[in-house]
């Protein structure tokens, strides 16, 4: 009896193990089609410290840079709010080497590789009431592998503006936005066919 329990028994458990797999790899969506990873995100927005003292004589600098660390162009748009989170779309200044390249609020393409900047001076270019304290990068097609980071300055004291703790992140066009010129066109079409 024992003999038969080692020779029934055994070989049962051995097989049962080799079918343990993690319950990840076991499941399958419905119609056979593997999960898809979550999609990327289409806009990532950051804090800036401008509460802090402001006048003429007590200026408050604001400087950014926005790099594209991917191997094709970036098609993307920085968007940049004030206190009462209207948009600030005032183009930048140039100065001593500190450039703009980019202007808030408008599409921007940048090589593989590229940095875009923005500066601007609140204070003595723009008024104190016109500071930004909220901004957003969003790309406007396909996909883009970026890094940002900037800095504010008033009086010497410069604070850091941190994007993602200084991490590359990715953004992607949201699927249905990316199909919607295509499910526009069969209208446009439609439309043009009953007016004749």
């Amino acid at each position: 009896m024992r003999n038969l329990l080692k020779q029934a028994i055994l070989p049962a458990i051995a097989l049962s193990m080799m079918f343990i797999v993690p319950a990840g790899a076991a499941v399958e969506s419905p119609g056979g089609i593997a999960p898809q990873p979550p999609a990327l995100p289409s806009e990532m927005a950051f804090q800036i410290p401008a509460n802090n003292y402001c006048s003429t004589e007590d200026s408050h600098d604001f400087s950014f840079q926005l790099s594209n660390a991917g191997n094709t162009a970036a098609d993307i748009t920085m968007h940049l709010y004030m206190q009462d989170g209207t948009e600030f779309t005032s183009e930048g200044s140039s100065y001593r080497d500190i450039g703009s390249t980019i202007a808030p609020g408008q599409p921007t393409v940048l090589k593989p590789h590229a940095t875009g900047v923005y500066h601007i001076n609140f204070g003595n270019h723009k008024t104190c009431a016109e500071r930004v304290y909220l901004g957003s990068i969003t790309v406007n097609s396909g996909q883009a592998s970026l890094l940002a980071q900037g800095w504010v300055n008033t009086n010497g004291r410069v604070e850091t503006i941190g994007v993602n703790d200084s991490r590359k992140f990715e953004l992607a066009v949201p699927q249905a936005k990316a199909d919607a010129p295509a499910a526009e066109a069969p209208a446009a079409s439609e439309a043009s066919e009953a007016k004749q």
